[in-house]
C-alpha cells in the first residue's frame, strides 16, 4: 500500500515531490524522454523541487534538453543538471548514453524510464540478432531493456536501495507480445488465439495503414514494459539485489500525440479516462513520483507466483488493472529470454 491513500487522479507531482522531500534530497536520479511541455519535463521539475544531488536528463534532442535545463535552473537553481543523448531506437546510442552515465555518475539512485514513442505507421526495423521487429516495440522495449541492464552496475552501487520506474500506459490492454509476430506483418487477427487483440476493441484501435495495426503495436510494447519490470522486480529479489521495480500508468493526458488525432480519435481515446477527464502534466506525473520515491513501497514484494506486479495508476497500486496477457511469470521470462537473444546481450541478473 502506498504512504497517502487520498492521492489519486487529481493530485499533482509537485505535491508528491513535497511529501517526499526527504526521499529525494541528496539522490542521484536518471530520467529519460526529457522535452519542453512532456510528463518528463514536469517530472524533472518536480524531483528538481526537492534538492536532488544529481538529476541527469536523456533525451534525443539536445535542443529540447537545452530549453529543458534552462527552465529547471530558473526554477530551482542550484541542482546539478547533466544532459545525455540517448536514442532508443539505436543500440550504439543506448551504449553511449549508458556509459555517459556511469561516467558522470558513482550511483544511481533512482532510473526513471520515462521515453517512448507512439506511431500510427509502420516503423519496420531489426533487433540486433536480424529479427524483424516493430519500431515501437524496439524503442519502447528493447532500447529499454539494454539501457536498463547497462545501468545495473550503477543502481547496485546505490548506499540505499535503489528503483526502476517503467511508463506504461492502460493501452497495454490493446495486444499481449506477439511471440510469433513481433513486426505485425500478420495482420490484425491471423496469430495465435493468446495473441490476438481483445474482443470488443473500439473499431479505432484496429485501424490499420498499409497494413500496419498501429494502436496494437503501441499496445504490446506497452505490455512489454509492464512483464519486464515484474521479471526483473523476481530476478533482483532471487539475486539479493536490492533494487526494485514497478511500472506506472500516467494516466490520459493531452499531448503532442493526442492533439494529432482527428475527430473520432480524441472521442475514443477520451472515453479510455474515468469520467472523460485529461490529466494535466503535473498530474500526468505525480504517480511516477510515487513509485520513485514512496517509501512504504520498499515493503512491497514484486515479481513472482502470487506476488503484487507492482502496477500503479492514479498514485496507487493498481494489480487489478493489469490485463491478463501482463500478468504471467511464464510470459515474463519467456521475453526476457527472447529479448536477450534479440540484443545479443546476457543480462547480469
Amino acid at each position: 500500500m502506498a504512504t497517502h491513500s487520498e492521492y489519486g487522479a487529481s493530485t499533482t507531482a509537485t505535491e508528491v515531490a513535497a511529501a517526499f522531500a526527504g526521499q529525494i534530497k541528496g539522490k542521484n536520479v536518471v530520467v529519460t524522454g526529457i522535452s519542453p511541455a512532456s510528463i518528463g519535463y514536469t517530472t524533472v521539475l518536480a524531483i528538481a523541487s526537492q534538492q536532488p544531488t544529481h538529476l541527469v536528463l536523456a533525451s534525443r534532442t539536445q535542443s529540447k534538453l537545452d530549453i529543458v535545463v534552462k527552465d529547471v535552473n530558473a526554477a530551482h537553481p542550484g541542482v546539478k543538471l547533466h544532459t545525455v543523448l540517448l536514442d532508443l531506437a539505436s543500440m550504439d546510442s543506448v551504449k553511449a548514453a549508458a556509459q555517459s552515465v556511469s561516467d558522470l555518475l558513482d550511483h544511481v539512485d533512482v532510473l526513471i524510464n520515462n521515453a517512448g514513442i507512439s506511431t500510427p505507421e509502420r516503423l519496420a526495423n531489426t533487433a540486433p540478432d536480424g529479427t524483424p521487429v516493430d519500431g515501437q516495440f524496439l524503442t519502447n522495449h528493447l532500447g529499454v531493456f539494454l539501457w536498463t541492464s547497462l545501468l545495473l552496475p550503477k543502481l547496485r552501487a546505490a548506499p540505499t536501495p535503489s528503483r526502476i520506474v517503467n511508463l506504461t500506459s492502460q493501452g497495454h490492454h490493446l495486444s499481449p507480445v506477439r511471440f510469433s509476430d513481433y513486426p505485425f506483418t500478420k495482420g490484425v487477427y491471423d496469430v495465435p488465439e493468446d495473441e490476438k487483440p481483445r474482443e470488443g476493441l473500439p473499431p479505432f484501435f484496429l485501424r490499420t495503414i498499409d497494413g500496419y495495426p498501429g494502436f496494437l503495436g503501441y499496445g504490446q510494447s506497452k505490455t512489454a514494459n509492464i512483464l519486464h519490470a515484474t521479471e526483473m522486480a523476481r530476478r533482483f529479489r532471487k539475486r539479493g539485489d536490492q533494487i526494485t521495480a514497478f511500472s506506472v500508468h500516467p494516466g490520459t493526458i493531452e499531448t503532442e500525440l493526442s492533439r494529432s488525432l482527428d475527430q473520432e480519435g480524441q472521442e475514443t481515446i477520451a472515453k479510455t479516462a474515468p469520467a472523460g477527464l485529461w490529466k494535466t502534466q503535473d498530474q500526468g506525473a505525480a504517480t511516477t513520483l510515487v513509485a520513485a520515491f514512496d517509501p512504504a513501497l520498499r515493503e512491497v514484494k514484486v515479481g513472482g507466483e502470487g506476488q503484487p506486479l507492482g502496477y500503479l495508476s492514479d498514485c496507487q497500486l493498481r494489480d487489478d488493472m493489469v490485463a491478463d496477457h501482463a500478468k504471467g511469470v511464464d510470459t515474463a521470462t519467456k521475453l526476457w529470454t527472447v529479448t536477450e537473444t534479440m540484443l545479443k546481450h546476457t543480462v547480469d541478473l
